[in-house]
């Protein structure tokens, strides 16, 4: 698996390592300390857009959330989260994602990207 390359550090580096990419969605491993809140699993997923961004883009800041949901509640720290890239606008991207626990998807939602 490759890491990825995010300037954050511990504890709030909750993106792992890349399980798969395509151009437009990643598949990623997150992992946390604790069981994680609804706003951790929401960070790792924005962490985890880096796997799928242009290698020239030097920062990314999470501007929008919409319809994001807790399906269940988490009972492991280490989880997977699949990123699609739904369309760009300039320095801008929408993003949806998916996290699972084991086989059960226990959040969805998209966000809104600015990278530079």
């Amino acid at each position: 698996m490759q890491e990825l390359n995010l300037p954050h550090r511990e504890p709030i580096r909750f993106a792992k390592h890349i399980i798969s990419k395509a151009s437009n969605r990643a598949r990623v491993e997150i992992g946390f300390d604790e069981i994680p809140s609804l706003a951790m699993l929401i960070e790792a997923a924005a962490q985890s857009s880096a796997a799928i961004g242009e290698s020239d883009a030097t920062m990314g800041f999470l501007v929008s959330l919409k319809n994001v949901k807790l399906l269940a509640s988490p009972t492991k720290t280490i989880f997977e989260v699949k990123v699609v890239n739904e369309y760009n606008m300039g320095n801008m991207k929408m993003m949806n994602f998916d996290i699972f626990e084991d086989e059960m998807k226990i959040s969805t939602g998209s966000f809104m990207i600015a990278t530079e």
